[in-house]
């Protein structure tokens, strides 16, 4: 764990290029072998960077006012709950700057590749996160005034999610606000091999476009492929055990929408391919310590 302070009010660039070959090198040095991650953190990304226009994650001008609304005297301390790169903290960052509040980041993710990616964009844009190593349900630290998750809860199994939402509810102060972006619907992500081919080659020949040598295109075409086969997810939740497991973590379900196409950015969907199901957003405030559960 590093605890660490925020900098002053920033709205940064994301330097996407030296994180994505960073994860790209690192992953698999740093990538906890028992949790399959590395070809998810290791191309994360250089698709981003390569394929999808260094796209941040979806949602940002629905999480935008409810985090300039948690903020407290010009200050928001944010929990991320997981990310796969440092899309999550420049979108937070961008949010806040844009409306003259001081973030503090706080990450947590139980993979230490993100974490060092995060620890390096802080460091390049003169800031501090505070970053928390393990497991999700098990984060403690001091209260938080919004917890941002993104795409979360289907890499977690069905058994497991309670004591992840318990884990919000635990840093979250009273009053404050849960929000995400969260498939709650659909089927399995497609992993047909004829599309991940076809993207493969597409990110390949985006690495030989952006300036990579063909070697490198080549190594970068692989851990293409490997990412898109990569079966690190369970089935969502769906919207009744959604909405049971924020009741009984202690939260209130204020705004769930499901926006239109918003999930064409994200670096898992294969060329031609939308995803396997609506993402929605979704907003739910904690509540005080007196307020009991709606009947």
């Amino acid at each position: 764990m590093t605890l660490t302070d925020q900098s002053a009010t920033v709205a940064p660039s994301e330097p996407l290029e030296g994180l994505a070959r960073f994860a790209f090198e690192a992953a698999p040095r740093l990538c906890d072998p028992a949790h399959g991650c590395a070809p998810y953190h290791r191309a994360w990304s250089m698709i981003r960077l390569l394929m999808k226009g260094g796209a941040l994650p979806a949602g940002e001008e629905f999480f935008a006012p409810r985090l300039v609304a948690a903020a407290r005297g010009g200050v928001c301390r944010v929990l991320l709950s997981g990310a796969a790169d440092t899309g999550l903290a420049a979108l937070v960052l961008r949010a806040l700057g844009a409306a003259g509040v001081r973030p503090q980041i706080v990450l947590a993710d139980r993979c230490a590749t993100t974490l060092e990616q995060n620890r390096r964009f802080a460091a390049q844009i003169g800031a501090r996160f505070e970053l928390h190593h393990g497991d999700l349900a098990g984060l403690d630290c001091a209260p938080v005034d919004a917890v941002v998750m993104h795409s979360v809860l289907h890499f977690i199994p069905p058994e497991a999610r309670a004591s992840v939402v318990a884990s919000w509810a635990r840093v979250l102060r009273p009053g404050g606000e849960l929000m995400g972006f969260q498939r709650l619907s659909g089927a399995a992500r497609s992993r047909d091999p004829a599309g991940i081919a076809i993207s493969a080659a597409g990110l390949e020949a985006a690495a030989l476009a952006y300036g990579f040598d063909p070697a490198e295109a080549a190594q970068i075409r692989l851990a293409g492929a490997a990412f898109w086969a990569a079966r690190l997810t369970h089935a969502p939740s769906d919207p009744d055990a959604f909405r049971g497991l924020l009741a009984r973590a202690g939260f209130d379900l204020m705004e769930i929408v499901t926006p239109d196409a918003a999930q064409t950015g994200s670096p898992v969907h294969l060329a031609g391919q939308s995803g396997p199901g609506p993402q929605s957003l979704f907003a739910a405030r904690r509540r005080g310590l007196d307020q009991p559960a709606p009947g």
